[in-house]
């Protein structure tokens, strides 16, 4: 019996804990009715968790009798504290490039709960993970997250803003053939490159081959497929595969798909708001400069 209380009080706590992450100081505070039924607890485990929270000096309440109870304050650390997260895990791009390990670390150096990495090729996998809860976090273009917020799924935490999520797309092909381009590869997991093709060759008389991303450059190199759209960061690896490269800076949202966010399940704006208040985005990206520039030595 002892024990089952202990059990229900504490998911109570943790409960109310990240409730209280969503709100601001001045708002009005839910009644214990209403906490108890969305979290199936009794009206005595969410009246125990509030006091208990109140005690920790997590929140101080302003109560006003038959005008409800409203939040005066609030502790972000001391909530975050008792809202016992535990391990939080961001799924992002395999770190095959300096943006993709410099975001990762700078996070690492910022997120004070245990937090880990879930490296996964794929937009549509990461995004799959978080609708699922499997995952907390997920980085990946803003263009591919405008998608999945459109589908009311998920919700962007923090936009990072141009570069930081790649350097630049561009359109390889072999050299000299880039008037003749008929089959174009593209890996249905990845929106960006999904939806870039899309846009550069609407209305052109081309086949969409599906073609995994990292495979592409073997692909256009052995006249599997005539050309792709994809993340250059290697010229001299172009060079010797007899490979060239062609801007595609005109194509709409080609800004956005070189953007990174963080996004989160619209279920968990808990983690949202943790995001909101752990991360500086001005040093996150000086942490990702650094990185890139190799003033910093990269640690995730």
């Amino acid at each position: 019996m002892a024990n089952n209380f202990i059990k229900k009080h504490g998911v109570a706590l943790i409960h109310i804990s990240r409730y209280l992450l969503t709100v601001k100081p001045h708002d009005r505070l839910r009644t214990i009715d209403e906490l108890s039924a969305e979290l199936g607890c009794s009206v005595g485990y969410i009246a125990t968790a509030i006091k208990k929270i109140e005690a920790e000096g997590a929140v101080t309440l302003d109560r006003r009798g038959r005008n409800g109870t409203f939040i005066s304050n609030l502790d972000y650390c001391q909530l975050i504290r008792l809202a016992e997260f535990g391990n939080m895990v961001c799924a992002m791009p395999l770190p095959y490039t300096k943006h993709y390990e410099g975001l990762a670390s700078g996070l690492k150096a910022q997120i004070s709960v245990p937090f880990y990495f879930a490296h996964m090729r794929g937009a549509d996998v990461r995004a799959e993970c978080l609708k699922n809860g499997i995952y907390d976090i997920a980085i990946m273009s803003r263009l591919a997250a405008e998608h999945y917020v459109a589908s009311g799924d998920l919700d962007i935490a923090l936009e990072l803003g141009p570069n930081t999520y790649v350097s630049e797309h561009r359109l390889i092909c072999r050299q000299g053939e880039l008037h003749n381009i008929k089959r174009v590869g593209v890996d249905p997991s990845s929106p960006d490159q999904k939806l870039l093709t899309e846009t550069y060759f609407k209305n052109q008389n081309v086949d969409i081959v599906e073609a995994p991303y990292n495979e592409c450059l073997e692909l256009i190199a052995n006249n599997t497929i005539d050309a792709s759209i994809w993340y250059l960061s290697d010229n001299e690896r172009l060079t010797s595969m007899g490979l060239s490269a062609a801007s595609i800076s005109h194509v709409p949202d080609c800004e956005k798909a070189s953007s990174a966010v963080l996004t989160v399940s619209k279920k968990a704006q808990h983690v949202k708001i943790l995001i909101d208040h752990m991360v500086d985005t001005n040093n996150l990206l000086q942490h990702q400069n650094d990185v890139v520039t190799g003033k910093v030595i990269p640690t995730y």
